[in-house]
């Protein structure tokens, strides 16, 4: 039985998260040209370290939302 709701809230955490990745793409879209030739100011570093650490801890937090979420409906007390 345990198994089967296990199996079941996996399912279920398992389908939004394949639709949401099929949505992030563009469809035609092309990622942009990287130059090695080009090198950036501390400012712009600056810039896109904060922008992808601001990225990386949205993603963390949509994360642990998800797992406080499955976590909670698994546990039935000891």
């Amino acid at each position: 039985m345990r198994i089967m709701i296990a199996t079941a809230v996996l399912a279920l955490f398992m389908v939004p998260h394949s639709i949401s990745a099929e949505s992030r793409a563009a469809p035609g879209a092309t990622p942009p040209k990287v130059s090695s030739s080009r090198s950036y100011t501390a400012e712009e570093s600056a810039t896109m370290a904060r922008a992808a650490r601001a990225k990386a801890e949205a993603q963390e937090r949509i994360w642990d939302r998800k797992m406080k979420i499955l976590t909670r409906g698994i546990c039935t007390g000891c």
